[in-house]
């Protein structure tokens, strides 16, 4: 267990407004002994620890960090149970976790955020839980100085507020932002040096393309399928050996995206029947993944990925997710193609995997 006396003495006094010195007297000790205690140099003698829980008027495991530390333990076991429930599409009950725990924690801000998080990515149409997920991080807002959870809240509060189509209140949050010249990615990545830049640029490669991608989903002048097609050729490009990793699922949605569109034109069976090869292709890589990996392209080597780390929020495995997208009522676009031996490999390798 980690004491973590030092702080907790710095922020103690910090809060009380006194000094070192008047610490030291009310203990009749010197002000030398204390400035070691707040700098870690060494720790009081266990028979003043009850003395100066009474000085700042908090119990001995507080003065300690004792009951910090085993809230963030018990934070993390319901933080390691949710990762569960999301990594296979579970939010609803994710969410209902992180109820159970703001009852346990009422105040502790990085709970509320959690619970925002898994009512705000449910796959329900149900609207009324945006609001909910407005009050939360408004009130993160309101209360907390963590700059990561702040930042989440605005994010958040920027889209559920879109979502409830009210868009001067979703404009004025994301009003708030940072621009990304001021982000902390674009600052590391001209600050850190040798490998530890290495590995953080190529890093950095992959969350540009997934904004680059978001920007030309919402490019309303530029056709879909050009939409589509840029952002795959940009992951061919860094996943130049044809290994992708977690963007195999992404490589997977914009081939069916655009498997799609071809299938409501006349005369593009190619087309067609090449996106949902490469549909088939990356569903069944994004499922081969099983933990940790490690990228082997140009631009990615060495950058290591987990899939068990991955959330999401839909049920099943990708392959069972493209089998029931590509033979439910809503494909109907792929009717004419549907006795064709490609179309049904296609089918029975989703099925088989």
């Amino acid at each position: 267990m980690n004491i973590t006396l030092d702080k907790n003495l710095q922020e103690l006094r910090r809060k009380k407004g006194n000094t070192q010195e008047d610490l030291a007297e009310f203990l009749s000790i010197s002000s030398q002994a204390v400035s070691k205690w707040e700098r870690a140099e060494s720790l009081p003698d266990i028979a003043l620890l009850p003395k100066i829980a009474a000085f700042y008027d908090v119990t001995v495991d507080d003065l300690l960090g004792v009951g910090e530390i085993r809230k963030r333990e018990r934070i993390n076991r319901y933080q390691a149970e949710s990762r569960k429930l999301q990594n296979v599409g579970k939010m609803p009950e994710a969410a209902a976790l992180w109820r159970e725990a703001l009852k346990e924690f009422p105040n502790e801000h990085a709970v509320i955020s959690e619970l925002a998080h898994a009512l705000f990515y449910q796959n329900s149409s149900d609207k009324e839980r945006f609001k909910e997920v407005i009050e939360l991080e408004e009130r993160i807002l309101r209360e907390s100085t963590n700059q990561e959870l702040r930042d989440v809240a605005v994010q958040l509060l920027c889209y559920s507020y879109n979502n409830l189509d009210d868009y001067e209140k979703a404009k004025e949050y994301a009003e708030t932002a940072s621009g990304i010249q001021f982000s902390k990615e674009i600052l590391l990545s001209n600050i850190l040096k040798d490998n530890e830049s290495d590995i953080f640029n190529k890093e950095l490669i992959t969350v540009l393309a997934d904004y680059i991608g978001l920007c030309t989903y919402h490019l309303n002048s530029i056709p879909w399928e050009k939409r589509h097609e840029f952002y795959l050729k940009i992951l061919e490009l860094i996943f130049d050996d044809g290994f992708y990793g977690f963007y195999s699922t992404c490589a997977a949605e914009r081939h069916h995206f655009l498997a799609r569109i071809y299938a409501g034109w006349e005369n593009q069976e190619d087309k067609v029947k090449y996106h949902i090869g490469q549909l088939v292709r990356f569903a069944k890589q994004y499922d081969s993944l099983d933990g940790e990996y490690t990228y082997t392209s140009t631009f990615m080597l060495g950058v290591k990925g987990n899939s068990k780390e991955v959330s999401t929020n839909v049920e099943g495995t990708e392959c069972e997710q493209y089998l029931k997208a590509l033979t439910d009522g809503d494909s109907r676009m792929f009717d004419r193609f549907r006795g064709t031996d490609w179309f049904k490999k296609a089918l029975r390798e989703l099925e088989e995997n």
